[in-house]
């Protein structure tokens, strides 16, 4: 089971992601964190194959999310980490890459996008 860590504070985006994925038989949305801090110690105590974030939560930002798991010491195996952000301009999607997330995409435009690429990682075998 690809086990996914899903960090939105947006109730509304949460529930359409939900919905999105409802239908992906080897995906488990193991856990959902609204802020920094939750998503952390989620992160500290289970391991993922992916985490899905927005930059702007509730407290904290997806970055605090992304510095945390990209850490050297970090416990688990790294997870992929897909960007899901209305912050699509370059100066964000460079910070992201610079940082090592692996997919950033804007909500307003590749939403869709986004979901293909999360179906997509948690069909292949691991």
């Amino acid at each position: 089971m690809y086990k996914l860590l899903l960090v939105e504070d947006s109730a509304l985006i949460r529930d359409v992601i939900l919905e999105m994925l409802h239908d992906c038989d080897q995906l488990e949305i193991q856990d959902i964190a609204t802020t920094s801090d939750e998503a952390i110690e989620f992160l500290n105590s289970s391991e993922y194959d992916m985490i899905v974030l927005d930059i702007e939560l509730a407290e904290g930002t997806g970055f605090d999310v992304v510095r945390h798991a990209k850490q050297k010491n970090y416990p688990f195996k790294n997870p992929d980490i897909v960007m899901l952000t209305n912050h699509g301009n370059n100066y964000y999607r460079n910070l992201a890459k610079d940082m090592g997330v692996e997919y950033f995409f804007d909500k307003s435009l590749q939403f869709d996008e986004c979901m293909d690429v999360i179906q997509k990682h948690a069909s292949q075998p691991s």
